[in-house]
């Protein structure tokens, strides 16, 4: 049996407030965290202050509430699968 967040997108902080405080330090507003510099998160992990384990639940949960968004949202799909044409063309 499983369960379902009630608003994926809003609860995915929950368990991850470190992250979340981590996040507001980046240089950018919307860092992923991944290969963007100055990013706070990343220092972090490099610094042993945050586990790159507990950092890739957080990444693997956001996935996941994105997806589960995306389905209840069929906008938001349409809008995710035009973005992935965009990255696949030539």
């Amino acid at each position: 049996m499983g369960f379902e967040m009630i608003d994926p997108e809003e609860n995915l902080d929950f368990g991850f407030e470190d992250i979340a405080d981590l996040s507001r330090r980046c240089k950018f507003s919307d860092c992923t965290h991944t290969n963007e510099p100055h990013c706070a998160v990343k220092k972090a992990i490099s610094d042993g202050t945050l586990s790159e384990d507990k950092f890739n639940s957080y990444y693997r949960d956001r996935n996941e509430a994105e997806y589960v968004s995306r389905q209840k949202n069929k906008t938001k799909a349409v809008d995710y699968m035009k973005q992935l044409k965009l990255f696949q063309k030539p």
